[in-house]
């Protein structure tokens, strides 16, 4: 299906509003156009709030990580006073970059000229070049950008304007406070890239419909009773979410050794928690332990998945804790891959000129309300 040239103009979009049982999937060109991915960088992944990781990430002052995150580069670290920062990783002198990777520092120092930042930004050292009247190191920090934490997680905003972490959220911190994830600790973080483009991989976590094909070995040989897929519209924030119902811990396949269990309401001990907050973050709130999924782009056709496994520090120090958290990364790589081989099947079909819109089954519905959610930041909600 070729592009239009009047890519966003919203008559391309009315088989998406329709009605759920009458709507039809994005158009390819949606995860395929230069063009599509720019304007999603510019009204979502700049103005949203996005995940980047546990805290843990930058334990001490002094620690720091670097990461481009829709193609801006951050450094995060976290000052003497054990707050955790990020800045526009750029000189405030010449632009060059001034840290790589991750790992400790008392300053931040440009490589070029050697500018110096302290922890918290500010600029501290420019080597033989004097203060003077039309110069103050004052107006030369760093740009911050917000950073805030929840769920243990560092989530960050480049939008000065945006409503606060919290605002955004909305009801779903109330309805996970009693995992009590402030008091988890990360016991791994893995990375996987994956050829696609990031809506095909997000899509998929509130797709219920292709658990008994593509995870016939893994997630389909559990005795799942139902599935809740929450109406955006019944609760308050920008998250989508269903509930899965069944026995024991969704992280590992029936019949082995699992985490102990968390003191969670019994209520909360038949099934996981599955928010999906817009609009890079899946996690998985289960009876023994809390997963998540950052979605990073890296353009129409690429993304990069970033995971976080957490538990109770209690759980770390049962006795066969290393040899069961094995066993639970064994068995989330397999599940993942096999979603991933999913997502990259969908892009290698969307670059064909060939395809056309879909269609939506009952079990598709938080699809569609993210497809939505999508038109209505990229294209405007606006039809005629």
């Amino acid at each position: 299906m070729t592009e239009p040239d009047d890519l966003f103009d919203p008559r391309h979009f009315l088989g998406v509003r329709r009605s759920f049982d009458q709507a039809e999937t994005l158009p390819p060109w949606c995860y395929t156009s230069p063009r599509f991915y720019q304007r999603e960088k510019e009204r979502i992944f700049h103005r949203y709030w996005n995940c980047i990781g546990h805290q843990s990430r930058v334990p001490e002052p002094g620690s720091y990580i670097t990461l481009d995150y829709a193609d801006v580069p951050l450094i995060v670290v976290r000052g003497k006073d054990m707050q955790v920062r990020a800045f526009i990783n750029s000189c405030t002198h010449r632009g060059s970059i001034i840290l790589e990777g991750e790992g400790q520092c008392n300053v931040m120092k440009c490589p070029y000229h050697a500018w110096a930042f302290s922890l918290e930004g500010e600029l501290v050292g420019t080597p033989l070049f004097e203060e003077s009247d039309s110069f103050r190191k004052a107006g030369h920090g760093l740009s911050r950008i917000r950073l805030e934490v929840w769920c243990g997680l560092m989530w960050i905003n480049l939008d000065p304007d945006a409503p606060d972490l919290l605002s955004y959220l909305g009801d779903l911190p109330e309805r996970v406070a009693p995992w009590r994830t402030d008091e988890m600790v990360c016991v791994a973080r893995r990375e996987f890239p994956v050829r696609s483009n990031w809506k095909f991989y997000a899509e998929n976590w509130s797709d219920g419909y292709h658990v008994p094909f593509v995870h016939q070995t893994t997630l389909n040989r559990k005795r799942v009773s139902k599935r809740d897929f929450h109406d955006p519209a019944i609760h308050l924030g920008n998250y989508l979410m269903h509930y899965t119902y069944f026995n024991g811990s969704r992280g590992t396949p029936e019949g082995q050794r699992k985490f102990p269990e968390l003191d969670l309401p019994p209520e909360l001990k038949i099934g996981t928690f599955f928010p999906y907050v817009h609009a890079n973050a899946m996690i998985g709130f289960a009876v023994d332990m809390v997963s998540c999924t950052e979605i990073h782009p890296e353009g129409p056709g690429n993304c990069r998945l970033f995971t976080t496994t957490m538990v109770p520090k209690s759980t770390t120090q049962t006795p066969d804790f290393e040899e069961v958290l094995g066993l639970y990364l064994k068995y989330a790589d397999k599940v993942r891959d096999e979603d991933v081989i999913a997502a990259e099947r969908q892009q290698r079909g969307a670059e064909s000129a060939f395809n056309r819109p879909g269609c939506f089954t009952p079990q598709d519905r938080l699809v569609h309300d993210h497809d939505l959610w999508i038109l209505d930041r990229v294209v405007g909600n606006a039809a005629p």
